[in-house]
């Protein structure tokens, strides 16, 4: 049996030390196995901040820590499920449903109406806006795509631009540009369209999105649970880092 022997120390904290049988021979393959499963159970003792223990022995205390890496597999296993149930039921019917109960007041224009709007020449062109995050942006966006700042107020992203100016706003999958639509509403503006589905649908769909003025065939994900949505042959999280010419002094 591997004794326990508590101790007091450093203002009466308890102290557990462990001691091997005094027949069992030191180095051996046993009294090592006794000394880690002795350390490993001092830790749950002084982890649980025990003010009096008894004298246990190495079965009550195993059966004590075997117990506690049970309880903390359960925690994980459980926890990963969750984790996993919640990303993986991630689907467009789900996505759109939870944008038109949460925005109801915001128009919803599909990719396909928006693809006619943008090849009708002669028609008021709308002003597209992409309110994801600047790295998002400079992966890939729609063609002419102003990008917006969603920390700056509406007044000072949109200055210059009339209050009845065609306006479709996009994101990845729709939430945030129709969470900035309410407050382009609540500013004034009356001709607001989301793209449904934004910038994950329409290059889902193969048309087409820049990057420096040039068609490239990338999209930011978001993060791997959103990109589900995304189809993986256009992930990139960050675009190529251009090469510079090295020339003169330094």
């Amino acid at each position: 049996m591997t004794h326990v022997r508590l101790c007091y120390a450093r203002g009466n904290r308890p102290v557990v030390v462990f001691t091997a049988p005094p027949n069992m021979p030191p180095g051996t393959a046993q009294s090592i196995i006794h000394a880690a499963a002795g350390t490993v159970a001092g830790l749950v003792l002084r982890s649980a901040a025990l003010v009096h223990i008894p004298s246990w022995n190495f079965l009550r205390m195993s059966k004590l820590v075997i117990s506690l890496v049970v309880l903390a597999v359960l925690v994980a296993g459980v926890g990963g499920y969750w984790w996993m149930q919640r990303y993986r039921g991630i689907t467009w019917a789900k996505v759109n449903n939870m944008i038109a109960a949460k925005f109801p007041n915001v128009p919803q224009m599909p990719v396909a109406q928006l693809r006619v709007w943008l090849a009708a020449g002669k028609r008021t062109q709308p002003v597209l806006l992409d309110v994801r995050g600047r790295l998002e942006y400079e992966v890939s966006h729609l063609h002419h795509a102003r990008w917006i700042s969603t920390d700056e107020s509406v007044g000072k992203a949109m200055a210059g631009i009339p209050h009845d100016q065609p306006i479709v706003a996009y994101c990845s999958v729709g939430y945030r540009s129709s969470a900035y639509c309410v407050r382009l509403m609540k500013d004034g503006f009356n001709n607001v369209h989301d793209l449904r589905g934004s910038i994950f649908a329409w290059a889902n769909a193969g048309l087409p999105v820049y990057r420096a003025g040039k068609i490239v065939h990338h999209v930011h994900p978001y993060d791997r649970q959103w990109g589900r949505l995304l189809k993986r042959s256009l992930w990139e999280f960050a675009p190529p880092q251009v090469p510079t010419k090295m020339g003169g002094r330094p």
